[in-house]
């Protein structure tokens, strides 16, 4: 029931009623019977694929809905009969079934196949092309964070060996008396810096670590 203009109430059927609300659905619907006729198509579905809204309709069978499809997105005539094939033993197998499906110009669909218990199914597309492709972007960006996370490791153990460099010359300086005084203090001076180097590192891998977390 719905209400209509000045209190009146419109009574609508269950597939009326089913209609409206898949007309407000953010993704593209098809559904087809035992048949293979369609017996309900929103207008997302030529949104998404770029078809006029008249091409295929209520009554339309499953092959025109490929056939039109194809046309727009250049399937040549071998991979609409896979296609076709591939809906008939998917609905005999009567398995949910979801998948990407990559067209050439880039554009990503999602979707989904639900077998129905008396024949026929259901069919949504949804457009995920800019989901996929952050996806991407993150994959790739935790795989050079952990590039660098293997890169930090090894001038951490550059500034351990330098450190180490740096006690020995200080011990050489300290046999060496008055005339290893300079010496001493270069030596000094590069611990310091390993040292400083190795709370620098240590940072950024914290940063690093935080980075990937948030990813």
């Amino acid at each position: 029931m719905l209400s209509g203009g000045e209190g009146r109430v419109v009574s609508i059927g269950p597939g009326e009623q089913l209609a409206k609300v898949l007309e407000y659905l953010r993704h593209g619907i098809v559904i087809y019977d035992r048949d293979e006729r369609i017996c309900l198509i929103n207008h997302y579905v030529s949104r998404l694929f770029g078809i006029p809204e008249l091409a295929v309709t209520i009554g339309s069978t499953l092959a025109d809905y490929i056939d039109r499809v194809g046309e727009v997105v250049g399937w040549s005539e071998d991979r609409k009969a896979t296609i076709m094939e591939n809906h008939r033993n998917w609905a005999a197998e009567g398995l949910q079934r979801r998948f990407d499906h990559h067209f050439d110009d880039g554009t990503v669909f999602e979707i989904t196949f639900h077998p129905h218990d008396d024949g026929g199914a259901t069919l949504t597309f949804i457009d995920v092309t800019h989901e996929r492709q952050l996806q991407r972007v993150s994959a790739a960006r935790e795989d050079l964070a952990r590039q660098a996370q293997a890169m930090l490791e090894r001038v951490r153990q550059i500034a351990a060996n330098t450190r180490l460099v740096a006690l020995n010359a200080r011990i050489e300086a300290a046999r060496l008396g008055s005339q290893g005084h300079g010496f001493a203090v270069v030596a000094d001076e590069v611990r310091n810096l390993s040292l400083e180097t190795s709370d620098v590192l240590l940072e950024i891998g914290r940063i690093n670590e935080a980075s990937l977390r948030l990813t």
